[in-house]
């Protein structure tokens, strides 16, 4: 059953109105270590670093699927080369301080901070086996 967002949807997990669900850890960790819910899994290919007792869904048994949530900074394509270095050098730096570092692990976020190059190669493939199982899906918008 499709939600309005992660709010909408821990609030029915909590409330009994849904037994499981599929979510990123952020949300519902706090959740998760008070005792209120239990997770089953990761969706991702390794152990999250604040779930590491957590298996992921191919050592539960599921072979073949690794998913996670990604996030990224965009720029206009239009904008020079240089900018983009630079903005990218200064908010690798951010994400790769202790501060930062702990901020996100206490919410259960991973940080990568890569390089421009590589975040367009995630997008392409991302985008590519995504657009693979819509169309093996027939999923249509309605």
């Amino acid at each position: 059953m499709p939600y309005k967002g992660s709010a909408p949807l821990t609030t029915d997990l909590l409330g009994g109105q849904v037994n499981m669900s599929f979510d990123t850890i952020t949300p519902v960790l706090p959740f998760i270590k008070e005792g209120k819910l239990k997770p089953l899994a990761v969706t991702t290919a390794r152990r999250s670093a604040a779930l590491p007792n957590v298996p992921t869904l191919q050592e539960a048994g599921v072979p073949h699927l690794a998913i996670g949530t990604w996030f990224g900074l965009l720029a206009p394509a239009s904008a020079p080369k240089a900018v983009v270095i630079r903005l990218n050098a200064e908010i690798v730096k951010i994400i790769h301080s202790p501060e930062f570092g702990k901020q996100m692990a206490d919410i259960g976020a991973e940080p990568v901070g890569n390089k421009p190059e590589d975040m367009a190669r995630q997008i392409r493939e991302e985008t590519a086996k995504f657009a693979e199982l819509v169309k093996a899906g027939k999923v249509t918008l309605e």
